[in-house]
């Protein structure tokens, strides 16, 4: 009997002869948690005489009790209250009042690779944790030293490391860092499942990041990123990581899409908007751009190109914007004298109330220096 309620009746168990130490262990453990939420996540100083009493006569009764000599642990200090706690670990890693005791014990010495590890040890044996921890960890990504320790930590690609990334992406504190530990995790002829390469890249152009969201693109694409200014601008392979390269939009009433060496945009009849955009790197000279067709593009249907300042400026930027209605239609741009590096550059369109609907084909998009 004692030992069928020692965990969900402990005080019914406590009754029987002889003694459940398990049983014990759970009424001192329930009272050490009850004051961890009334102390709103801080361990108390000290316990009670009376749980003090029912912990000795849980580890009395069962020596094997790692929430018993946790709570022994908690009353002392010290060098005594660590090597009892690590006791404590040593015989369960699922019991969160000893891992929380260790974690709480490593922040105050500052030991970063000792906290992620027992982190990792959390994550591992109880996945309903992961609510709880995975967010503290992106939140702690966002200061530098943690990103060695990370880097070590995540390089054995721990089970819970694809739900880590699908945190850190939510995270604006912790992108900037992420990249770099990316980088650094980064291997040839990698697996990539347990990443978050395209949420990552998209975070970084959201917070504005470019150099750091170009720098990774061309690690992960192993494409130079300087050998020209538009990216896949013949259209042959599908976006990977957008909007690095094409960004592609599409509804039940416009779309893009590249297949066969073209992009295609379609839209119905009053329809219309932003097909595809990429980001592009501009250098403070003269440019001339180059959009080639497959036909020559209907008076019914508005289609064009634009181009516009990405970055966050005080400084009001020029937009050029062209339409596309020709074959092959050539536009020289000056950016001599802009104060802006990084640049959307759009391709819109619009289908007339009056005509068919659009459908266009464009071969090709090039930017080169003059």
């Amino acid at each position: 009997m004692g030992a069928i309620s020692k965990k969900k009746v402990p005080e019914i168990a406590i009754t029987f002869k002889p003694l459940n130490g398990f049983a014990a262990e759970s009424i001192a453990s329930a009272q050490i948690k009850a004051a961890i939420i009334k102390n709103q996540g801080r361990f108390p100083d000290s316990v009670s005489q009376v749980n003090l009493g029912w912990a000795k006569r849980a580890f009395v009764a069962e020596p094997a009790t790692p929430e018993a000599i946790a709570v022994l642990a908690i009353d002392k200090s010290g060098t005594t209250a660590q090597r009892l706690m690590t006791y404590a670990f040593s015989l369960s890693r699922r019991e969160q009042v000893v891992t929380g005791w260790m974690i709480a014990d490593s922040e105050a010495r500052q030991d970063v690779a000792a906290i992620l590890s027992y982190y990792d040890t959390m994550l591992r044996t109880n996945s309903s944790s992961r609510s709880v921890i995975l967010p503290i960890m992106a939140n702690a990504l966002s200061n530098q030293t943690f990103l060695e320790p990370f880097a070590e930590l995540l390089s054995a690609n721990p089970p819970w490391a694809r739900f880590f990334w699908a945190q850190v992406v939510k995270t604006p504190e912790a992108i900037g860092n992420a990249a770099l530990l990316r980088e650094r995790l980064y291997k040839e002829n990698e697996l990539t499942e347990s990443y978050r390469d395209l949420g990552l890249i998209s975070a970084l152009v959201k917070n504005k990041m470019f150099a750091e969201a170009e720098k990774l693109y061309g690690l992960l694409s192993n494409m130079p990123t300087d050998q020209y200014l538009v990216k896949n601008g013949s259209f042959e392979h599908q976006p990977k990581y957008p909007p690095l390269d094409w960004q592609l939009s599409s509804n039940g009433e416009y779309g893009a899409a590249i297949g066969d060496g073209s992009l295609q945009l379609s839209a119905i009849r009053n329809s219309g908007g932003l097909f595809a955009r990429q980001l592009v790197k501009l250098p403070a000279r003269t440019l001339e751009i180059e959009v080639q067709s497959t036909q020559i593009i209907s008076k019914d249907i508005d289609v064009y190109m634009n181009i516009s300042c990405a970055e966050a400026t005080d400084v009001r930027q020029r937009t050029a914007r062209f339409p596309l209605v020709s074959k092959s239609t050539r536009r020289k741009i000056s950016n001599r004298s802009a104060d802006c590096l990084y640049y959307w550059l759009d391709i819109s369109g619009r289908a007339l109330e009056s005509g068919d609907g659009l459908d266009v084909v464009l071969d090709s998009v090039s930017l080169k220096l003059e």
